[in-house]
C-alpha cells in the first residue's frame, strides 16, 4: 500500500474540484491505497470516477452523495461513504445506486470496528 501525505491529498482534491470524506482521509495517510491483502483494496482518489461513474444514470451523484473507496474483492462488496451524511456502508457489488439509501449506513466508527481489516 501507498501512504500519502497531506499535501497529495490537498493536490488531488484540486485536480478533482471534490473533498474527500474524513474518513477516507484518515484511511490514505495511514495506510495509503492499493491493495493490502489478496482481497482489501483502497482506491487511489484519481481512479475513482474511471472505476464507478459509469454506474450511475445520474454520473452527479459520484462524489455527491456517494464516495466507492474501496472494496473487498474476496467478498465482492464495495465501500461506500455518503457524504450528505458521513456515514458509511459495505453494498453488494452489483447493488445499483438507485438502491443504495436503503443499504445499512453505519458511523465511519461503527463501519471500521466492523469491516476494516485494520485498526486505526
Amino acid at each position: 500500500m501507498q501512504i500519502l501525505v497531506a499535501s497529495e491529498i490537498l493536490e488531488i482534491e484540486k485536480e478533482l474540484g471534490q473533498q474527500l470524506p474524513k474518513l477516507y482521509i484518515d484511511i490514505l495517510t495511514r495506510y495509503g491505497f492499493g491493495i493490502s491483502d489478496e482481497k482489501t483494496e483502497i482506491y487511489h482518489p484519481r481512479e475513482v470516477r474511471e472505476l464507478y461513474e459509469s454506474f450511475f444514470d445520474d454520473p452527479r451523484q459520484l462524489f455527491h452523495p456517494y464516495f466507492p473507496f474501496g472494496c473487498n474483492n474476496r467478498t465482492q462488496v464495495i465501500w461506500i461513504i455518503d457524504n450528505s451524511t458521513g456515514k458509511t456502508a459495505v453494498i453488494w457489488h452489483e447493488t445499483v445506486p438507485d438502491d443504495w439509501p436503503e443499504e445499512d449506513w453505519l458511523s465511519p466508527e461503527d463501519w471500521l470496528v466492523r469491516y476494516w481489516p485494520v485498526k486505526l
